[in-house]
């Protein structure tokens, strides 16, 4: 029987995951931990396309895609598909791709579908794919490099200085690690976040929860925290009845505020401030020639940056958001809605 994903099938698709990379043999290590992970992202990110083949009441595989906008339409990307080995041969993977592509074209029109594969074309999983349609695409390289040694050849250095109580030094500045710099902000901080509004953002997961409750921490601590949230109709339309969202927005306190900018209103009247904040860089030259980038400004009582130490970096980005909030303030931008903090007693 096939039918959307339920949570409760999450630990056992888990364990059929890990066991399928263990026989393919192709380098990835995959923990049961790991594997629940990646199906919980998928669970909590597209569960509306997340199909599940259920025999004798237990999962035994499963398929899901993430929807992407491209030049001719709505895509499937990423697609994960897998069978139990116990339970292969039985036509379940055309069963779950036949669901799956079917709820995908009726609920949202998608025009392609593409996703990594591997082993010999003339060998499974390969052969089987061809057999239903699938080609190889001869254009495309499939580019993957180790973060770490990206970063060094582009000049990075970690900082040496971080603001907290501890002096921990050397943060990649993670999301967690964000988190846990935003609850040691207080009285004399302040903070500007622009919140572009990304696929993962506002998700019921417990990374988002820990960012956004490390932020409303950040002003019951006093701090001064400039939210925007910038989207086009499109996307604050689905925040209507997001839970945290809506936890977001009523948490503002002290002198705190949260403005809901349409997205067109920014690119209209701050095009260049715009589009550094729609890639999520603001770029600033460091003594040694190398760059960094960053989109939350973080200052101290002193008007010291808390994450960025480089004085030109820091006026660089001062001097964009000035430019935003002085159009804000003189009605140039037209801002959706407004929120002040309330005091926290």
């Amino acid at each position: 029987m096939i039918r959307l994903v339920q949570e409760s099938d999450i630990e056992e698709l888990a364990k059929i995951y890990k066991e399928l990379y263990d026989n393919a043999d192709i380098g990835e290590n995959w923990t049961i931990e790991k594997a629940y992970d990646l199906l919980m992202y998928w669970y909590e990110k597209q569960k509306d396309l997340f199909f599940v083949d259920i025999e004798d009441d237990v999962p035994v595989g499963a398929i899901v895609s993430g929807i992407k906008s491209w030049f001719d339409g709505l895509r499937l990307v990423d697609t994960e598909i897998f069978v139990s080995t116990k339970c292969q041969k039985k036509h379940i993977g055309k069963n779950l791709m036949l669901a799956h592509l079917e709820e995908a074209k009726v609920k949202y029109n998608v025009s392609m579908i593409e996703f990594h594969t591997y082993g010999d074309e003339s060998e499974f999983p390969q052969n089987w794919y061809n057999r239903i349609g699938f080609k190889k695409d001869e254009e495309l390289i499939i580019m993957h490099a180790n973060v770490d040694n990206v970063l060094n050849n582009l000049g990075y250095f970690p900082k040496d200085e971080i603001h907290d109580e501890n002096n921990v030094n050397n943060l990649n500045y993670s999301y967690r690690d964000l988190s846990k710099l935003y609850s040691h902000l207080s009285t004399g901080d302040t903070a500007y976040i622009f919140d572009m509004l990304p696929e993962y953002a506002y998700l019921n997961n417990e990374l988002e929860k820990e960012y956004i409750e490390s932020r409303i921490t950040a002003m019951k601590n006093m701090a001064k925290v400039n939210l925007f949230i910038i989207g086009n109709k499109e996307k604050l339309k689905r925040l209507e009845n997001n839970k945290l969202f809506e936890k977001t927005i009523n948490s503002c306190f002290n002198d705190s505020k949260i403005y809901i900018i349409r997205e067109e209103e920014i690119k209209e009247k701050c095009i260049y401030e715009f589009f550094q904040l729609a890639q999520g860089l603001y770029y600033g030259e460091r003594k040694n020639g190398s760059k960094e980038a960053f989109r939350d400004l973080w200052l101290d009582g002193n008007g010291i940056g808390i994450m960025i130490k480089d004085e030109s970096i820091l006026n660089h980005i001062q001097k964009s958001v000035n430019t935003i909030t002085k159009k804000i303030y003189s009605d140039e931008i037209k801002v959706d809605v407004v929120l002040e903090g309330k005091n926290e007693n």
